[in-house]
Protein backbone atom coordinates (compact mmCIF):
# COMPACT_ATOMS: atom_id res chain seq x y z
CA UNK A 1 0.00 0.00 0.00
CA UNK A 2 1.15 3.67 -1.14
CA UNK A 3 1.88 5.75 1.85
CA UNK A 4 -0.91 8.75 0.44
CA UNK A 5 -3.54 5.10 0.26
CA UNK A 6 -2.48 4.47 3.56
CA UNK A 7 -3.11 8.10 5.13
CA UNK A 8 -6.19 8.08 3.51
CA UNK A 9 -7.43 4.97 4.82
CA UNK A 10 -6.51 5.41 8.67
CA UNK A 11 -8.22 9.45 8.31
CA UNK A 12 -11.27 7.47 7.51
CA UNK A 13 -11.00 5.33 10.15
CA UNK A 14 -10.95 7.92 12.56
CA UNK A 15 -14.01 9.52 10.51
CA UNK A 16 -11.61 13.42 9.85
CA UNK A 17 -12.22 15.24 7.14
CA UNK A 18 -8.63 16.27 5.59
CA UNK A 19 -8.38 19.60 7.39
CA UNK A 20 -9.35 18.04 10.56
CA UNK A 21 -6.36 14.82 10.04
CA UNK A 22 -3.89 17.11 9.20
CA UNK A 23 -4.58 20.40 11.76
CA UNK A 24 -2.00 22.82 10.95
CA UNK A 25 0.77 20.72 9.94
CA UNK A 26 0.77 21.13 5.89
CA UNK A 27 -2.13 23.55 3.83
CA UNK A 28 -5.41 21.19 3.30
CA UNK A 29 -4.53 21.56 -0.64
CA UNK A 30 -1.47 20.18 -0.56
CA UNK A 31 -2.41 17.16 1.19
CA UNK A 32 -5.66 16.58 -0.89
CA UNK A 33 -2.95 16.23 -3.83
CA UNK A 34 -1.04 13.63 -1.66
CA UNK A 35 -3.89 11.70 -1.03
CA UNK A 36 -5.07 11.90 -4.56
CA UNK A 37 -1.29 10.77 -5.72
CA UNK A 38 -0.46 13.86 -7.46
CA UNK A 39 1.79 14.80 -4.94
CA UNK A 40 4.53 12.41 -2.85
CA UNK A 41 5.46 12.48 0.58
CA UNK A 42 8.12 11.42 2.50
CA UNK A 43 7.60 9.18 5.80
CA UNK A 44 9.40 11.75 7.96
CA UNK A 45 6.54 14.21 6.87
CA UNK A 46 3.95 11.40 7.15
CA UNK A 47 4.74 11.23 10.32
CA UNK A 48 3.59 14.30 11.63
CA UNK A 49 -0.59 14.00 10.96
CA UNK A 50 0.00 10.11 12.20
CA UNK A 51 1.71 10.86 15.30
CA UNK A 52 -0.78 14.57 15.88
CA UNK A 53 -3.56 11.69 15.48
CA UNK A 54 -2.34 9.37 18.36
CA UNK A 55 -2.00 6.60 15.52
CA UNK A 56 0.85 4.04 15.71
CA UNK A 57 3.54 4.82 13.82
CA UNK A 58 4.43 0.92 13.44
CA UNK A 59 1.44 -0.26 12.24
CA UNK A 60 1.60 1.66 9.51
CA UNK A 61 5.03 1.02 8.82
CA UNK A 62 3.60 -2.20 8.17
CA UNK A 63 0.72 -0.82 6.17
CA UNK A 64 2.94 0.38 3.55
CA UNK A 65 5.83 -1.88 3.01
CA UNK A 66 4.98 -5.09 0.80
CA UNK A 67 4.43 -8.02 2.70
CA UNK A 68 7.65 -10.32 3.34
CA UNK A 69 8.00 -14.10 5.11
CA UNK A 70 9.48 -13.82 8.62
CA UNK A 71 12.81 -15.40 7.01
CA UNK A 72 15.78 -13.37 8.26
CA UNK A 73 17.51 -13.60 4.96
CA UNK A 74 14.47 -12.62 2.79
CA UNK A 75 14.24 -8.86 4.21
CA UNK A 76 15.64 -6.66 2.01
CA UNK A 77 17.70 -3.99 3.94
CA UNK A 78 15.59 -0.65 3.20
CA UNK A 79 12.53 -2.62 4.66
CA UNK A 80 14.71 -3.12 7.54
CA UNK A 81 16.09 0.23 7.85
CA UNK A 82 12.38 1.65 7.51
CA UNK A 83 11.13 -0.04 10.25
CA UNK A 84 14.94 0.85 12.20
CA UNK A 85 13.35 4.39 11.92
CA UNK A 86 9.80 3.61 12.71
CA UNK A 87 11.02 2.06 15.74
CA UNK A 88 13.55 5.26 17.16
CA UNK A 89 10.48 7.56 16.47
CA UNK A 90 8.11 5.11 18.74
CA UNK A 91 10.98 5.31 21.23
CA UNK A 92 11.21 1.55 21.14
CA UNK A 93 14.90 -0.18 22.53
CA UNK A 94 12.90 -3.58 22.73
CA UNK A 95 11.91 -3.64 19.12
CA UNK A 96 14.87 -1.98 17.36
CA UNK A 97 17.34 -4.69 19.95
CA UNK A 98 15.11 -7.32 18.46
CA UNK A 99 15.75 -5.47 14.54
CA UNK A 100 19.69 -5.64 15.13
CA UNK A 101 19.63 -9.77 15.96
CA UNK A 102 18.02 -10.12 12.30
CA UNK A 103 20.46 -7.34 11.25
CA UNK A 104 23.43 -9.00 12.89
CA UNK A 105 22.12 -11.92 10.55
CA UNK A 106 22.48 -10.56 7.33
CA UNK A 107 25.75 -9.75 4.95
CA UNK A 108 26.72 -6.65 3.60
CA UNK A 109 24.61 -4.16 5.85
CA UNK A 110 27.18 -2.90 8.14
CA UNK A 111 26.03 0.97 8.12
CA UNK A 112 22.27 -0.44 9.07
CA UNK A 113 24.28 -2.40 12.08
CA UNK A 114 25.90 0.78 12.97
CA UNK A 115 22.98 2.99 12.59
CA UNK A 116 20.91 0.78 14.57
CA UNK A 117 23.41 0.21 17.48
CA UNK A 118 23.48 4.07 17.23
CA UNK A 119 19.58 4.89 17.35
CA UNK A 120 19.70 2.00 20.88
CA UNK A 121 22.70 4.01 22.37
CA UNK A 122 20.87 7.42 21.98
CA UNK A 123 17.23 6.55 22.81
CA UNK A 124 19.22 4.45 25.99
CA UNK A 125 21.38 8.17 26.29
CA UNK A 126 24.61 6.06 26.75
CA UNK A 127 26.30 8.66 24.03
CA UNK A 128 29.51 8.50 26.48
CA UNK A 129 29.96 5.15 26.42
CA UNK A 130 30.49 4.76 22.41
CA UNK A 131 33.67 2.52 22.45
CA UNK A 132 36.42 3.60 20.43
CA UNK A 133 36.03 0.57 18.36
CA UNK A 134 32.54 1.54 16.89
CA UNK A 135 33.98 4.59 16.75
CA UNK A 136 36.59 3.67 14.26
CA UNK A 137 33.82 1.18 12.62
CA UNK A 138 31.84 4.50 11.71
CA UNK A 139 34.86 6.35 10.24
CA UNK A 140 36.00 3.24 8.63
CA UNK A 141 32.62 3.66 6.41
CA UNK A 142 33.90 7.29 5.37
CA UNK A 143 37.10 5.93 4.77
CA UNK A 144 36.83 3.27 2.63
CA UNK A 145 34.45 5.15 -0.25
CA UNK A 146 36.26 7.72 -2.20
CA UNK A 147 33.34 9.41 -3.35
CA UNK A 148 31.33 9.08 0.10
CA UNK A 149 29.22 12.43 -0.19
CA UNK A 150 27.82 10.89 -3.78
CA UNK A 151 26.60 7.52 -1.79
CA UNK A 152 22.93 7.76 0.09
CA UNK A 153 23.75 4.94 2.63
CA UNK A 154 26.93 7.27 3.91
CA UNK A 155 25.05 10.06 3.80
CA UNK A 156 22.39 8.35 5.73
CA UNK A 157 25.44 7.20 8.43
CA UNK A 158 26.38 10.67 8.74
CA UNK A 159 23.34 12.08 9.54
CA UNK A 160 23.03 9.65 12.67
CA UNK A 161 26.88 9.91 13.88
CA UNK A 162 27.38 13.57 14.51
CA UNK A 163 28.10 12.91 17.85
CA UNK A 164 30.78 10.20 17.16
CA UNK A 165 33.61 12.48 16.02
CA UNK A 166 34.89 15.69 17.78
CA UNK A 167 33.76 19.11 16.28
CA UNK A 168 36.47 19.33 13.91
CA UNK A 169 36.33 15.68 12.53
CA UNK A 170 32.37 16.52 11.99
CA UNK A 171 33.29 20.14 10.15
CA UNK A 172 35.59 18.54 8.10
CA UNK A 173 32.93 16.06 7.00
CA UNK A 174 30.38 18.86 6.54
CA UNK A 175 32.94 20.97 4.74
CA UNK A 176 32.64 18.23 1.82
CA UNK A 177 29.07 18.53 2.33
CA UNK A 178 28.69 22.13 1.84
CA UNK A 179 30.91 22.25 -1.24
CA UNK A 180 29.16 18.86 -3.10
CA UNK A 181 25.53 19.85 -2.76
CA UNK A 182 26.19 24.00 -3.00
CA UNK A 183 23.07 23.48 -5.56
CA UNK A 184 21.09 21.62 -3.71
CA UNK A 185 17.71 22.18 -5.05
CA UNK A 186 18.92 20.58 -8.69
CA UNK A 187 19.25 17.14 -6.48
CA UNK A 188 16.68 14.56 -6.27
CA UNK A 189 13.98 14.58 -3.28
CA UNK A 190 16.21 11.46 -1.81
CA UNK A 191 19.20 13.45 -1.45
CA UNK A 192 17.80 16.91 -0.47
CA UNK A 193 15.97 15.03 2.48
CA UNK A 194 19.18 13.47 3.58
CA UNK A 195 21.46 16.21 3.22
CA UNK A 196 18.40 17.97 4.90
CA UNK A 197 18.66 16.00 7.42
CA UNK A 198 22.39 16.29 8.16
CA UNK A 199 22.67 19.60 8.18
CA UNK A 200 19.71 19.92 11.14
CA UNK A 201 22.20 17.56 13.39
CA UNK A 202 25.12 19.38 12.51
CA UNK A 203 23.15 22.63 13.52
CA UNK A 204 22.65 20.72 16.58
CA UNK A 205 26.40 20.37 17.35
CA UNK A 206 27.36 23.74 16.32
CA UNK A 207 25.29 25.23 18.63
CA UNK A 208 26.72 22.62 21.65
CA UNK A 209 29.81 24.04 20.58
CA UNK A 210 29.62 27.58 20.09
CA UNK A 211 30.33 28.06 16.50
CA UNK A 212 28.13 30.33 14.35
CA UNK A 213 30.62 30.43 11.72
CA UNK A 214 29.96 27.16 10.67
CA UNK A 215 26.05 26.98 11.08
CA UNK A 216 25.76 29.57 8.99
CA UNK A 217 26.99 27.72 6.29
CA UNK A 218 24.73 24.95 7.46
CA UNK A 219 21.71 27.77 7.41
CA UNK A 220 23.18 28.59 3.87
CA UNK A 221 22.67 25.21 2.15
CA UNK A 222 19.37 24.57 4.40
CA UNK A 223 17.44 27.82 3.10
CA UNK A 224 18.27 26.03 -0.82
CA UNK A 225 15.42 23.26 -0.20
CA UNK A 226 12.15 23.73 -1.51
CA UNK A 227 9.89 24.33 0.34
CA UNK A 228 7.87 21.51 0.35
CA UNK A 229 5.19 19.91 2.06
CA UNK A 230 8.30 16.70 2.12
CA UNK A 231 10.28 18.96 4.00
CA UNK A 232 8.17 20.53 6.06
CA UNK A 233 9.81 19.18 9.58
CA UNK A 234 13.00 21.13 8.13
CA UNK A 235 11.33 24.50 8.14
CA UNK A 236 10.31 23.56 11.92
CA UNK A 237 13.87 23.16 13.07
CA UNK A 238 15.71 25.54 10.83
CA UNK A 239 13.44 28.27 12.73
CA UNK A 240 14.18 26.43 16.25
CA UNK A 241 17.57 26.65 15.82
CA UNK A 242 17.50 30.00 13.84
CA UNK A 243 16.17 31.23 17.54
CA UNK A 244 18.54 29.49 19.72
CA UNK A 245 21.72 31.14 17.68
CA UNK A 246 19.90 34.57 18.36
CA UNK A 247 19.01 33.58 21.69
CA UNK A 248 15.59 33.91 21.76
CA UNK A 249 14.80 31.02 23.77
CA UNK A 250 10.71 31.88 24.28
CA UNK A 251 10.34 31.54 20.45
CA UNK A 252 12.57 28.40 20.03
CA UNK A 253 9.97 26.63 22.88
CA UNK A 254 6.89 27.86 20.95
CA UNK A 255 8.78 25.51 17.83
CA UNK A 256 9.50 23.27 20.13
CA UNK A 257 6.08 23.04 21.79
CA UNK A 258 4.81 22.23 18.45
CA UNK A 259 6.29 19.22 17.96
CA UNK A 260 5.84 17.75 21.47
CA UNK A 261 1.87 18.90 20.21
CA UNK A 262 2.15 16.39 17.27
CA UNK A 263 3.85 13.72 19.78
CA UNK A 264 7.26 14.17 18.17
CA UNK A 265 8.42 14.26 21.93
CA UNK A 266 11.86 11.68 21.77
CA UNK A 267 12.61 14.71 18.69
CA UNK A 268 11.55 17.59 21.25
CA UNK A 269 13.23 15.92 23.80
CA UNK A 270 16.80 15.94 22.07
CA UNK A 271 16.46 19.65 21.18
CA UNK A 272 19.54 21.56 22.85
CA UNK A 273 17.35 24.18 24.69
Amino acid sequence: MKISEALKKYRQELALSQKEFIQDIISPSQYSRIENGTQEINLSTALLPLTANHINVTEFIDEVLPDYNNDDENIPQDILATKVMAAYYNNDVGQLKNLLNKINKLHNVQDLKLRTNLAIIYLEQKEKQITPALKKQIINEFIKRDNWTESTTTLHLLEQSMLVFDFDQISLLMNSIFKRYENIQEQNFLIQDRVGGICINYLYVCYQNKNKTQAKKAFNLLAKLPTTPELFIYQLLIKYYKCLFASDFSKAKEVKDILSTYSLANLAKNLPY
